[in-house]
């Protein structure tokens, strides 16, 4: 029993040894302390002076003028003025607008016009390439002009330089006080003035009938005086025809009987109309304000309007610059010291041309000119009728005006043939 118990106690034990026995588990958590440094990168702004070596083109800028011998002369103190001011020379290259612009189309088209500044008397040219020109918006703003620049879509590409007018007919102050001659104040007055013209000794006829562009202006002004602005207007826009009757009897009545009774004289050269008019061949002489350029004494200048007159036409020469010129900040700087007060009066001074802005006082014109805007202030200034529509039909135009002045009964054929030519609306 004894060995029983014994035994028990014996596998009891190894039963207890052999059991999982409990262990006692210790948790080391281990804690890593970061500590995240924040770089500050501070910025600091160095100035430093770099001087820039800028090729300066100091060859003389280009500038194309409508205006040759006294009239161009005439110009040169502008020119001479605005190289002092700047520095930048010019060179001035004379071209008729009737020659030059015909010219310009194939520069253009090449990207290498001849100039960097060009002056035309054609404001439908500038209108129709003005693709090629540059915007000059920015020098004609705050200026109030009297000869209107050239606007396309709201931007401006030509700028009026000086304006002219063409008045009328002038004739010698000392020629009228000496025969007794006086201004007619209508229209029968202006018949018997012709009459008694006539009768002076060494008179070939009254008035002169310079070829070309001069006697279209003759015809203008008397469309302008006897049929009013708005005829004239008319035909520029055409709603007016040239065929239309009232159009016609103005022809008819009043500058037809004149061209038949020979007190307009043929057709003569325009460039000595005005020597043979001043050295007493002729006593009236019709031409645009700048002939006084070409008289020894411009103060014995006075000008007759036709009776009832109440419009004058009047234009300019516009400057513009060619987009593909590289000079284009001094071709810029030439335009505007042209129409700033130091140009405009530096040319006014010069006689011969009226200012294109409104606000150059009366006391920088020579007495001629001073006279002339004063007397024309109260007038209408039409645009320039054949100028205004241009093209094909401005040479149209002067060939059939000179056809009825030597040829008074093809009326017809001549109104006919300018209605025809005239360009589409």
């Amino acid at each position: 029993m004894k060995k029983k118990m014994l035994l028990l106690v014996v596998i009891i034990a190894l039963l207890s040894a052999c059991a999982p026995q409990s262990v006692k588990t210790v948790e080391v958590i281990k804690t890593q302390e970061v500590v995240k440094t924040v770089e500050v990168v501070t910025t600091q702004e160095v100035i430093k002076t770099v001087e820039v070596e800028k090729e300066v083109d100091k060859s003389p800028i280009n500038v194309t003028i409508p205006w040759t011998g006294d009239a161009m002369e005439l110009f040169m103190p502008v020119v001479d003025a605005f190289e002092a001011k700047t520095g930048i020379k010019v060179r001035v290259l004379p071209y008729k607008t009737e020659n030059l612009g015909p010219l310009l189309p194939a520069q253009f088209m090449a990207k290498e016009p001849m100039a960097d500044v060009m002056i035309m008397s054609w404001p439908w040219w500038i209108e129709q390439n003005s693709e090629h020109l540059l915007d000059l918006s920015d020098l004609t703003e705050g200026i109030d002009f009297l000869g209107n620049p050239v606007v396309v879509d709201g931007a401006v590409y030509g700028v009026p330089s000086y304006l002219w007018v063409k008045p009328g007919f002038w004739y010698r102050k000392s020629v009228f006080q000496a025969n007794g001659l006086e201004e007619p104040q209508t229209w029968d007055e202006f018949l018997a003035l012709m009459d008694k013209i006539k009768e002076i000794p060494g008179i070939e006829n009254p008035m002169t009938s310079p070829a070309g562009y001069p006697l279209g202006d003759i015809v203008e002004n008397f469309i302008a005086t006897f049929g009013g602005p708005e005829m004239i207007k008319g035909i520029i826009n055409g709603d007016v025809k040239w065929t239309d009757p009232d159009v016609r009897a103005i022809f008819e009545e009043k500058i037809i009987p004149l061209i038949e009774s020979g007190d307009f004289s043929v057709p003569i050269d325009r460039h000595g109309a005005a020597d043979l008019w001043w050295e007493g061949d002729y006593a009236l002489h019709f031409y645009g304000n700048w002939v006084a350029e070409d008289v020894d004494d411009p103060s014995d200048m006075g000008i007759l309007t036709l009776p009832g007159a109440s419009t004058v036409v009047g234009g300019s020469d516009w400057m513009f610059i060619p987009k593909y010129t590289d000079r284009t900040d001094d071709a810029k700087k030439f335009i505007a010291f042209v129409i700033s007060d130091e140009g405009m009066k530096l040319r006014l001074q010069e006689g011969g041309r009226l200012s294109s802005r409104a606000d150059i006082p009366l006391d920088v014109y020579p007495p001629a000119e001073k006279t002339l805007a004063e007397a024309i202030s109260q007038f209408e200034v039409l645009p320039d009728l054949d100028d205004t529509i241009g093209g094909e039909w401005q040479s149209t135009f002067w060939d059939q005006i000179a056809l009825l002045w030597v040829k008074p009964g093809s009326l017809d054929e001549v109104l006919t043939t300018l209605q025809e030519k005239m360009p589409a609306k």
